[in-house]
């Protein structure tokens, strides 16, 4: 799921339709992909504030995150060629 919304995210991003350069694409491809851990802890704590079974309900956020963060460090060679190869044709 996560690499999906990684690909859909940056085909948004990439698009001429915005026209952001490809550094800025980059950018906001990782930005709104890395959003699950800093929205989600507050908002579960938010919405089961005084629940028994908090932890449990946190636990899921808690293996996703770092999956993300190694998913996320994985396409940073392709992204970089991407960046890359648009510096060069310019």
């Amino acid at each position: 799921m996560h690499i999906s919304s990684l690909a859909a995210l940056f085909g948004m991003f990439k698009s001429k339709f915005l026209g952001f350069t490809r550094g800025e694409a980059v950018a906001g491809t990782f930005c709104a992909s890395q959003k699950t851990l800093a929205f989600g802890l507050p908002l579960i704590n938010t919405i089961f504030e005084g629940n028994p079974n908090l932890a449990a309900y946190c636990a899921p956020i808690l293996f996703i995150h770092p999956l993300q963060l190694i998913i996320g460090s994985l396409c940073v060679p392709g992204f970089t060629r991407y960046i890359e190869n648009g510096e060069e044709n310019k």
